[in-house]
Formats: structure tokens, C-alpha cells, sequence
């Protein structure tokens, strides 16, 4: 069933892939890093533009996004996710902040554990 891509269905997609045995949370990472956006439209209820907006997005960073989401919920760790709410997205004018990429990319247990925080904030289209 596709969750609500917002702050509860990605808590609860997050919840369902920590609860999953080792090798089976192993094949949905697999899966993630073949294919972001696939992975996600398959598991989220995603608006058209939602989708356009992660096919757009550099490949080198969806990728590197997908590897830090799969490295944090392989070690156990729950990913951090906040959506501000809106009552009408308007896609140009959407902020991606992403914390923790970089060291998420090759786990090490020897360091200390940062958290993956992403946030998905929007900035007022106008002021006039």
C-alpha cells in the first residue's frame, strides 16, 4: 500500500523498512539505489510534479540521496524526514535541505552515528 508522501507516511514507510527482517530490508535499499524515483513512486502516493521534481534532480545527488537513505535504515537508524505543510505546493518555489549526506554515504561504525535529516521546506513565491 503507497503511503502519503508527508511527515506521518514517511514515518511510517521508515517504521515498516526497520521492521523487516535484514535480507529483506537488503533487496528494498537494493532496489532504492537501482531506481530513486521508481522506488519511491512505488511506495508513496507522489503528485505528477513531485515525481517531475526528483527526475530533475542531478543524478550524481539522487543517487547519493538514495545511498545515505539505504546506508542510515541498513545501521538501524531512523532517518529524520520533515515536509512544512501547504496547502498548495507550488513546485518552483520548494527548498530540499539535506543533512548527513556526505557522511552517510560509506557507513563507518567507528564514528560517531550523525543523524540523515531531510526537509522539504517551501519559500513564499511573492511578496508583492
Amino acid at each position: 500500500m503507497k503511503q502519503d508522501f508527508s511527515n506521518a507516511g514517511v514515518a511510517s514507510k521508515v517504521a515498516e523498512l526497520l521492521a523487516l527482517p535484514t535480507a529483506f530490508r537488503a533487496t528494498e535499499m537494493q532496489a532504492m539505489t537501482a531506481d530513486f524515483v521508481d522506488w519511491m513512486d512505488q511506495h508513496f502516493d507522489l503528485m505528477p510534479h513531485q515525481r517531475n521534481q526528483m527526475l530533475n534532480m542531478p543524478s550524481d545527488f539522487r543517487q547519493e540521496l538514495a545511498r545515505a537513505i539505504c546506508n542510515c535504515l541498513m545501521m538501524d537508524q531512523v532517518m529524520q524526514f520533515e515536509k512544512d505543510k501547504k496547502e498548495n505546493e507550488d513546485p518552483d518555489f520548494k527548498e530540499l535541505s539535506v543533512h548527513g549526506i556526505e557522511e552517510w554515504q560509506e557507513p563507518d561504525l567507528t564514528q560517531g552515528i550523525t543523524p540523515l535529516y531531510i526537509r522539504i521546506s517551501y519559500r513564499p513565491s511573492s511578496l508583492f
